[in-house]
């Protein structure tokens, strides 16, 4: 890992942004669990549904050993 959670590409400076953008990374925020789900049930939505999922075969090495992107259905 190179940055704690949660972590806003935002806050970083241009030129570092720029050279993950170089480096084809992207612009990518990570949250914490609290701040995702908590976050919507703090708002009043209720949770229906989880779906976790991985990167490609051969993509992430993290991958494994468990799913790094997940997504919520909720409903308000």
């Amino acid at each position: 890992m190179v940055n704690a959670l949660p972590f806003n590409p935002l806050k970083m400076s241009e030129e570092k942004r720029n050279a993950m953008i170089a480096n084809g990374d992207g612009i990518q925020f990570s949250h914490t669990l609290d701040e995702q789900i908590g976050g919507q049930l703090k708002a009043g939505f209720t949770l229906k549904a989880l779906y976790e999922d991985r990167d490609r075969e051969g993509g992430n090495e993290i991958g494994k050993y468990y799913p790094q992107y997940f997504a919520t259905l909720a409903v308000k």
